[in-house]
């Protein structure tokens, strides 16, 4: 399947995030790396769902700047978030329209990209050959569908937008071994393709055997951001997940 090429890095200065008064992130500011596999892991309520969101443009942040493209992107975007940019998130719990068939959902995902009806149709082709095991399922009310397969549908549906970037927010939660394994196996392939990965995990198995980086968050702070193979990497999982070294 084509990949748009171009720059697409994310960056994020001093983003701080509050609901209700209560704070989720404070003073983030990270750069994700053009083509990188980024792994953001951390415990329950560190933050990590609310920085997938500000990442993939569904956000206003309370304070801080957004950059997609070198642009300050904070405030410019829709309820599409940054999709038009190659920005693309897949939401914690999926988010498929449940009623609706595969084919019907994976068109959907194409909205709001900019995409022609003859695009549209050239990127459903591309991503059914991509990820051939969804062709059984399109006729099939995605409700139905295992939550593994729900998964795969809601990875292909981000993908008809054609995005560079794509983050998903706990893509493994739920799902049988065997399945979390042929996500990564999908999402390694995309990164391999010159595309730029970013999962946000609590559990860090699976990630950690295929991200380069990690950034790990620990009560709306991040607490690292490096090589997942140097020496001060397990230090600060240790500690961000359990408070020790």
């Amino acid at each position: 399947m084509t990949i748009t090429t171009g720059i697409q890095d994310i960056r994020l200065e001093n983003i701080t995030h509050r609901y209700n008064g209560v704070l989720a992130l404070n003073h983030v500011s990270l750069e994700i790396e053009k083509g990188s596999f980024t792994a953001i892991l951390g415990p329950n309520g560190a933050g990590k769902s609310t920085l997938a969101i500000i990442l993939g443009g569904m956000l206003h942040p309370t304070k801080g700047t957004v950059y997609v493209k070198e642009a300050n992107r904070t405030r410019s975007h829709s309820g599409n978030g940054f999709i038009n940019l190659g920005v693309v998130l897949v939401p914690e719990g999926r988010r498929l329209f449940t009623t609706m068939n595969v084919k019907e959902n994976l068109l959907l995902g194409a909205y709001g990209s900019g995409q022609s009806k003859v695009e549209m149709m050239k990127s459903y082709e591309d991503v059914l050959e991509f990820l051939p095991e969804l062709k059984v399922h399109l006729s099939k009310q995605a409700g139905l569908l295992s939550g593994g397969e729900q998964q795969m549908v809601a990875v292909a549906r981000a993908l008809m937008a054609r995005p560079n970037t794509i983050i998903l927010d706990e893509p493994s939660l739920g799902l049988a071994p065997k399945m979390i394994e042929r996500i990564y196996e999908v999402l390694s392939s995309l990164n391999q393709r010159a595309m730029t990965v970013i999962v946000i995990e609590q559990m860090t198995t699976y990630a950690l055997q295929h991200a380069q980086s990690m950034i790990v968050l620990e009560g709306g702070v991040i607490r690292y951001h490096g090589s997942i193979t140097s020496a001060s990497a397990k230090e600060a999982l240790q500690k961000g997940y359990f408070g020790t070294e």
